[in-house]
């Protein structure tokens, strides 16, 4: 149940965000031009939602490469585990892509010559990969230092509901603030969506080709090592006040 839980949390996190990015995306839809509040509020709700429900399953709700991977080197979970998490995540990305496409496979075909995997994955206003890196790690890092650090202080009782409002919270903070490379903070947002991008058969996506230095560098390397940053600055807060 724990690894269910990081599949459905994921997977409504992801569809939530890729529902709305095809909304604004892709043509014949209800939405023909992008609002920035309803940005992010379409995906601090997702983000929310997803931490909320993961919760409710049983889960830790980690949802997150960077934190699976700082929860490793911390020792709060084992090798074993972490690659169970991390294939759900994949799994439930690609369910995410694919349920997706299905829902919004007319305005896919009807969307020639237009990007798609903006859908799916975060890219920079200003490609500048070292400047990108430090952005997207210091973008990471804060927003998961306030989640993680709003998750120590929930309680039994109203945990689920506490750690979803942590979500939406933090996710609207960040959208105002550090949004310059794409809003991003996650791996299996850009970088686990790319790989299914690429493979699934989307239509009109022809010559449509993943940045996958960009992904490798910044949306993979930069968001994990901000993660992991976050979970043991996180981790040394809570020794320090024990």
């Amino acid at each position: 149940m724990v690894y269910l839980s990081e599949f459905v949390g994921s997977l409504i996190f992801l569809l939530g965000g890729y529902t709305y990015m095809s909304n604004i995306c892709l043509k014949k839809t209800q939405v023909s031009k992008l609002n920035y509040v309803e940005l992010s509020t379409a995906w601090s709700l997702a983000v929310g939602f997803g931490l909320c429900l993961a919760v409710v399953l049983g889960g830790p709700a980690l949802l997150n490469p960077g934190v699976v991977v700082g929860q490793l080197l911390i020792g709060g979970i084992t090798a074993e585990e972490a690659a169970k998490f991390l294939l759900m995540e994949f799994l439930a990305a690609g369910a995410a892509v694919a349920l997706t496409v299905v829902n919004f496979y007319d305005s896919f075909k009807a969307s020639t010559g237009m990007s798609k995997r903006g859908i799916f994955s975060a890219y920079p206003v200003e490609k500048n990969m070292p400047l990108n890196f430090i952005q997207e790690v210091c973008a990471t890092f804060t927003f998961l230092f306030l989640v993680l650090g709003g998750v120590r202080a929930t309680d039994g009782k109203t945990a689920a509901l506490q750690i979803g409002a942590i979500g939406i919270a933090a996710v609207a903070y960040m959208s105002y603030t550090l949004n310059l490379t794409g809003f991003s903070m996650n791996a299996m947002r850009s970088v686990f969506s790319s790989i299914w991008f690429a493979i699934l058969p989307i239509p009109c996506k022809e010559g449509e080709k993943v940045d996958w230095t960009y992904q490798l560098v910044v949306n993979l390397l930069g968001s994990t090592t901000g993660g992991v940053l976050a979970v043991m600055a996180i981790d040394a807060c809570a020794k320090a006040l024990a």
